[in-house]
């Protein structure tokens, strides 16, 4: 057993000889010209045997080292000689016209023999007075054969095993006296296969002349077959080979040979591995009585063996042969193996292998990798290193692999957005799984996009995505990346994609993230245009909430554009999610839903993206933020989710790793591997600084044997199996950080204070905090020490572990001196910077209010508070602002309100926006009390009034309250409205505006009106734009006089971007109010006109024209994309209340129009969840929800309600009423009316028609608004199916103010009334009995709107055609006319309806036949 005590590396080869070693050094320079020309070399050369580098320094070489080689070669035995004459005899042999002859061609099949003589000829040995060695390019093909032949044979072994015969592979039984060169058949003398030629009976049964037919036999004839296969064709020693045939032990024939023992070179790397736990001729104090006897026997056999010396162990014959050390280890122990007669085992050699699997073990590392197992690279350097790459992950890597394949395919053959999260402990290696992955995808054409987040600190908003894109657009301006690998201009190609992309009003924000870009798009490095350098980004009060989605969309288009650019999937890796702010898992779930829901199966995807997170295990439960994003994405449209949970390795992993790091066999690893895997569970992390703990304490020594000049490594399993690590990995860390010096710790523990990565520029301005003189340097020996790493930009800790390590390295107190030092630095730079105002703020909220005292820096900390809470609401990063509001506010003293009066104003100010924008409302309601309550002005009110008025408005519940509120804010601002205005004061203020704003003049001096400067006069408009939302969502009579109001105002005193929504909201009055559909459609053009590129009026203008104004002019259907583009840019811009509306709009007209259900279907409902998941806007969300399920009902969608009933009833129309949502519940009238008519349920709406359409009618739902239109229609249809029945003059008058209003408005647009005009006629004149004039309108119907587009309704033409053909006898007309009505509802998309009529049709034949019914006509009637 070796000590702990032993000597380190560098002491010890300072005694190596210096010539022996420079011989050898020159030797293997010479030689390396004869790798060069070996063309079958796969490695590239030779090897000197024992494994010694021609890079070990002149240093490491012992004063007497010429003087002991010359002994060892003047001492070489008889056999060694043999070994080194066997190419000369076998020469000799061929002259004189022996058997042997050397092949001159080699082809496969050649026996093994043939194989070895022509292969020797070609890569011949080479010898010197420093030993003999082996080409390479052989010893890798032998080796190659060599594996092919054991699993051959352990197959075969494996088969005579196994009783069940369907798993047999019928292959010869062989007996072990059969496995000799002579009976091995290469195969492939390419690849190396190889088999054996047996002499065996081919019914299994086997010889037995020499013994029994045990696997450790065939294990050692198989040693020997090996022994001559890398000697190149030197047999095994005579008394080895007789031991064989022997029926005792092997080890009755070892005292000479020193087979059975470990020779004195065994004895030097026995306690190096295998199943040794000591060098047991050391310590038998424990040992009960039979181990001291075994242990004395074995000392006393090792003694006879010495004293003999003439004959040397196997490994050293095969050494002094030129065979690589590897192969002479492994051939060694195959000799080693003890026969079951072998007594005890009492000498059995503890390395000894004795089966298959052992072999095929080490012979598959060589092969797999010559450089470390085979060729004997063997470091000489004591560090320990565990390789850089995956152990036990291979499933894990080719699933990613799968879903990259999945992912990079157009939409026509995968409709889903792959997201892949990837859990498991801290070390487990997630993310160099993805790296590895990466690597892998992007040498095959593969992008990548990589953001890790940071445990610590509130960094500036979306800073860790920001930054992805920021390196990402650093690395494509450098140099060697601006041209792609296929010669096109990469650089060239993205800046046209993003100048397509963007305009110049998105731009400036998206530079304040990414400076990086400002650089790509323009020309050259250093200036870009003019207009985007001077624009800064500062988004409006007003538009702080919708903000967020408008930045959420930047991004998308950002990331379509990059992706479009390279034309090539592209992988966007989120490393430790876990640690993620709010703001960032919104941005990433609005990627990840906007991607899924880009793929339709008739488009192809705008992005071919693949998605990584990797998450911590343990820290899901800890963030409910993170928990709320993964069941988000579950959910998300189009997106499939893959969860790969990564384990512990096991022992074999540990194993594998271990024995790389060590470049030893797994076979000789094992058990230490066994050891490492108990103490540190498997997690990768813990197994390498575990490792490099046990070499720091000398558990685990590289060292130097003299005896055998071999490099090798040593350990004591004892005493690493007694080490006791109760904290696990930390606790390794924190002993590793304890031996760094004060500087070196301080260093660490500083940088640990900014999370896990710091940049050059900050550190630049800490350098000498804490007494150090200089931290650059500090870290630059910690990045040598592998605890951090530099890159050109910053620092960043190895792993997340090292940091947490850091953080507790020094106590508390400690750690906040540190930090406000760290403090005082960079206070006088945050004022200018972002990236160092987010540091210092979070610095401050980790010092906490209660370790300041000084009055001046708490009011110092919390104006930077104030300040980070601006600009993190500026980039919608509302979760960051909050936290930053509320670090500032615990930093007021008490009575601040006094003291600090604007500070405080504008703390809780900020509070009521953010925490409104974050959907706090107890916490917005408490700081607007706040607000409310101290105020000493009425102008300091008026930002968070607008909070209150908002969240009165859009929660839908308070719209009484918010017209109350609202109004006391105007009478405050000097706009005083009367209580209850008339009809006359309505039509007076209308007439007067429309005379004021109308005519060429007054046009005219509208494009010339000044600029607004009267801020209270802002106000009022602002809050007057506000309350026309109010009054159109209750069809308030105050909404025409607000707007003339703000028109009135507009003319008098200068225009503000509020005007122009007055001047629209005006023309949508004219139309509504007064049917001037003329003089609104031009006014709302006018309006348009002057709003400029204000994109937040002009989205607002132009809602108001395509969904409420030209329908009275334009056809419909032209309208609908308008309408949808007027709802991507409202999205874009961050308008999301014009957004819902306008997105509201295009689903009401789309399902009333006849669009497509199928696709309309998937649209409302993205729509639908957007708007509840991402929006929240409750009145919008009930106003859709009819729409979706009209739609289900009519394609027959089991996910939708099977009738009109079921989803709207009764106590929903009452219920809108009651709430005063008249909108709402006229919405749902009309579909649940369309609905009924069209499936023909007349007697289940024949009530809720009567009741609301003369309750509509008197409160002037007949005025000129869409929704009226087909209330109107459908009602009109319905009066008159039940005037036909029961000649009620309720119905008739009903259906007759409808027809009047149709010819009014058909008169304005033929294109969108026509065919319903015609309709309704055709009805009256068939419930009047004025059959012909019926007929020709039914016709007119039909025709009008075939040419007008109106499918659905060309449908319901036909179909009451059909029914009044069959009442008036009509029979040719019929089947044509329900031909086309099915063809039309099927083209509708209106499965449902056609399944209707199906079952409506075997329901009557069934009551037909039972009536014993024999009319023809029944085959031809309409449902």
């Amino acid at each position: 057993m070796f000590s702990t005590n032993r000597p380190s590396s560098e002491h010890i080869t300072e005694s190596k000889n210096v010539s022996a070693w420079e011989s050898l050094i020159l030797d293997l320079t010479e030689s390396s010209h004869h790798d060069e020309a070996s063309d079958d070399s796969a490695e590239g050369g030779w090897f000197r045997n024992g494994g010694a580098s021609s890079s070990l320094p002149l240093s490491t070489r012992s004063r007497n080292g010429d003087e002991k080689m010359g002994q060892k070669i003047q001492h070489l035995p008889q056999s060694l000689t043999n070994i080194h004459d066997n190419k000369a005899a076998v020469t000799n042999a061929a002259k004189s016209g022996g058997e042997q002859q050397t092949p001159t061609t080699l082809e496969s099949p050649s026996q093994l023999k043939d194989w070895m003589a022509y292969r020797s000829t070609k890569y011949a040995p080479h010898a010197n007075h420093m030993g003999r060695k082996m080409d390479a390019a052989y010893a890798l093909k032998a080796a190659q054969i060599a594996l092919s032949l054991a699993k051959y044979l352990g197959r075969q072994f494996q088969q005579d095993k196994d009783m069940d015969v369907d798993r047999r592979e019928d292959l010869p039984s062989i007996s072990f006296e059969d496995i000799i060169v002579d009976n091995v058949i290469v195969t492939n003398v390419d690849s190396g296969e190889a088999v054996l030629e047996s002499t065996s009976s081919p019914s299994g049964a086997t010889k037995n002349n020499g013994g029994v037919n045990t696997e450790r036999r065939q294990v050692l004839a198989l040693g020997m077959t090996l022994y001559e296969l890398f000697t190149q064709g030197s047999p095994p020693p005579t008394r080895l080979q007789q031991s064989l045939k022997s029926s005792g032990s092997v080890l009755s024939f070892g005292k000479s040979l020193r087979i059975s023992e470990q020779s004195e070179e065994d004895d030097d790397r026995g306690a190096s591995g295998g199943d040794r736990r000591k060098n047991k001729d050391d310590d038998d104090d424990d040992m009960d009585e039979t181990d001291q006897q075994e242990s004395f026997a074995r000392k006393q056999r090792r003694r006879e063996c010495g004293d003999k010396g003439e004959e040397e162990s196997v490994s050293k014959l095969l050494k002094l042969a030129g065979v690589p050390i590897s192969i002479c280890h492994l051939i060694s122990d195959m000799l080693s193996n003890r026969d079951d007669a072998d007594i005890g085992g009492l000498f059995q050699y503890d390395k000894s292998v004795s089966c298959f699997a052992e072999v095929i073990m080490d012979l598959e590392q060589m092969v797999d990798q010559p450089k470390v197992f085979l060729y004997g690279t063997i470091r000489l350097n004591a560090k320990l290193t565990v390789q850089n790459k995956l152990y036990s992950r291979q499933a894990e890597l080719e699933q990613g692999i799968e879903l990259a394949r999945r992912c990079a395919m157009d939409a026509s053959s995968s409709v889903k957005q792959e997201v892949l999260m990837i859990t498991g402990l801290s070390g487990s290696g997630k993310s160099s799984l993805v790296n590895e992955l990466i690597a892998q995808l992007t040498s095959n054409g593969w992008e990548s996009l990589h953001c890790k987040f940071d445990q610590i600190g509130c960094r500036q908003p979306l800073s860790t995505i920001a930054s992805a894109f920021d390196s990402l657009f650093s690395s494509l301006l450098s140099t060697e990346n601006t041209w792609g690998s296929d010669g096109n201009d990469k650089l060239g190609g993205m800046r046209t994609n993003l100048l397509k992309s963007f305009d110049e009003e998105s731009f400036p924000i998206l530079f304040h993230l990414i400076p990086n870009l400002r650089r790509v798009v323009s020309n050259d490095d250093n200036s870009t245009d003019m207009h985007m350098q001077q624009t800064e980004y500062e988004s409006e009060e007003s538009a702080m909430i919708p903000s967020k989605i408008r930045v959420h969309n930047l991004f998308y288009d950002l990331l379509k554009a990059i992706s479009s650019s390279w034309n090539a999937p592209m992988i966007l890796f989120l490393d430790d999610m876990h640690w993620a702010d709010s703001a960032s898992l919104e941005l990433i779930t609005f990627l990840i839903d906007e991607m899924g829901a880009s793929i339709t199966d008739d488009s192809l995807r705008s992005t071919n993206v693949l998605i990584i997170g990797t998450v911590r295990t343990n820290e899901v439960d800890n963030s409910s933020d993170l928990a709320d994003f993964l069941q988000q994405i579950q959910s998300c449209y189009n997106v499939t989710v893959t969860d790969m949970a990564l384990q512990d390795l096991s022992p074999a992993g540990v194993n594998v790793m271990i024995s790389e790091a060590l470049c030893y066999s797994q076979r000789l690893t094992r058990s230490l591997a066994g050891i490492v895997h108990q103490k540190t569970e498997g997690n990768p992390f813990f197994v390498e600084e575990f490792l490099n703990d046990l070499t720091v304490e000398n558990l685990l020594v590289y060292r130097f044997s003299e005896r055998t000049w071999e490099w090798d490594w040593e350990w004591d399993e004892e005493l690493i199996e007694s080490r006791t690590i109760s904290d696990g990995v930390a606790e390794i860390l924190t002993r590793k950080m304890l031996r760094l010096s004060k500087d070196e710790l301080s260093g660490l523990v500083m940088l640990s204070c900014f999370g896990s990565e710091v940049s050059l520029e900050v550190l630049a301005l800490v350098k000498s905090s804490y007494g150090n003189s200089d931290i650059m340097n500090t870290l630059d020996y910690l990045a040598q020490a592998r605890f951090v790493e530099r890159t050109d930009e910053k620092y960043r800790f190895v792993h997340d572990m090292i940091l947490h390590a850091a953080q507790e390295a020094v106590d508390e107190n400690e750690r906040m001196i540190i930090m406000k030092e760290l403090l005082q630095a960079l206070l006088p730079h945050g004022y200018s910077d972002d990236t160092i105002l987010f540091i210092v703020v979070d610095l401050i909220s980790r010092v906490g209010a209660n370790r300041v005292h000084d009055s001046e820096i708490r009011l110092l900390y919390a104006q930077q508070n104030l300040t980070a809470a601006k600009k993190a609401t500026n980039t919608t990063d509302f979760a960051a602002a909050s936290s930053c509001v509320k670090c500032g506010i615990s930093f007021l003293s008490v009575g601040h309100w006094e003291s600090s009066y604007r500070l405080s104003m504008e703390l809780f100010s900020q509070s009521a926006l953010v925490e409104w924008a974050l959907g706090n409302t107890k916490q917005m309601l408490t700081s607007l009390d706040e607000v409310f309550n101290n105020a000493n002005r009425f102008e300091d009110t008026l930002r968070p009034a607008h909070v209150k008025l908002a969240y009165l408005r859009m929660t839908g519940k308070c719209l009484a309250e918010a017209f109350a509120y609202g109004f006391q804010i105007l009478e405050q601002l000097g706009e005083s409205f009367p209580a209850t205005p008339g009809n006359e004061i309505i039509v007076q203020e209308m007439l007067g505006t429309k005379q004021l704003v109308t005519g060429p003049l007054n046009e005219s001096k509208l494009r010339s009106l000044a600029e607004m400067t009267d801020s209270t006069k802002k106000e009022a408009m602002a809050f007057m734009e506000e309350m026309l939302c109010c009054c159109y969502q209750s069809q308030s009579i105050y909404f025409p006089l607000i707007a003339c109001r703000m028109c009135a105002q507009m003319m008098d005193i200068s225009v503000c971007v509020c005007c122009n929504t007055g001047l629209a909201s005006l023309a949508l009055s004219l139309v509504t109010v007064f049917s001037d559909f003329s003089e609104g459609y031009s006014m709302v053009k006018t309006s348009m006109s002057i709003a400029g590129s204000d994109k937040r009026v002009l989205c607002g203008i132009m809602t108001i024209r395509y969904a409420l104004i030209n329908i009275w002019k334009e056809p419909i259907q032209a309208i609908l994309p308008q309408l949808k583009d007027v709802y991507n840019m409202s999205l874009k811009y961050g308008l999301i209340d014009n957004a819902v509306s306008a997105g509201m709009f295009h689903a009401y007209r789309a399902l009333f129009t006849g669009s497509l259900l199928k696709p309309c279907s998937k649209e409302v409902a993205l729509f639908m969840r957007h708007n509840l998941e991402r929006h929240k806007r409750r009145i919008i969300h009930l106003s859709v929800v009819p729409i979706f399920n009209g739609i289900s009902c009519l394609r027959g969608s089991s996910s939708g309600a099977n009738y009109v009933d079921e989803f709207i009833t009764e106590e929903h129309l009452a219920e809108a009423l009651r709430k005063k949502e008249p909108t709402f519940c006229e919405c749902m009238l009309a579909i649940k009316m369309m609905c009924s008519f069209i499936f023909r349920r007349f007697d289940e709406v024949k009530a809720t028609a009567r009741q609301y359409l003369e309750l509509f009618e008197c409160q002037g739902g007949a005025s000129a608004q869409f929704i009226n239109i087909y209330c109107l229609f459908y009602g009109g249809l319905l009066s008159l199916e039940y005037y036909r029945e029961s000649q009620d003059q309720f119905w008739l008058d009903r259906a007759e103010h409808a027809i009047q209003k149709m010819e009014v408005w058909t008169a304005e647009s033929v294109w969108n009334f026509e065919n319903k005009l015609f309709l309704l006629q055709a009805e009256r004149h068939y419930a009047f009995g004025e059959m012909d004039r019926a007929a020709e309108k039914y016709k007119l119907a039909q025709e009008s709107s075939k040419k007008h587009r109106f499918v659905h309704e060309e449908a319901l033409a036909c179909e009451l055609a059909a029914a009044f053909h069959v009442k008036a006898g009509n029979v040719k007309f019929v089947a044509a006319l329900i031909d086309r009505a099915v063809n039309c509802y099927q083209t509708w998309g209106a499965e449902g309806k056609i399944g209707f009529t199906k079952e409506e049709e075997g329901a009557k034949k069934k009551r037909r036949c039972a009536e014993g019914c024999k009319s023809k006509l029944f085959k031809e009637e309409c449902v």
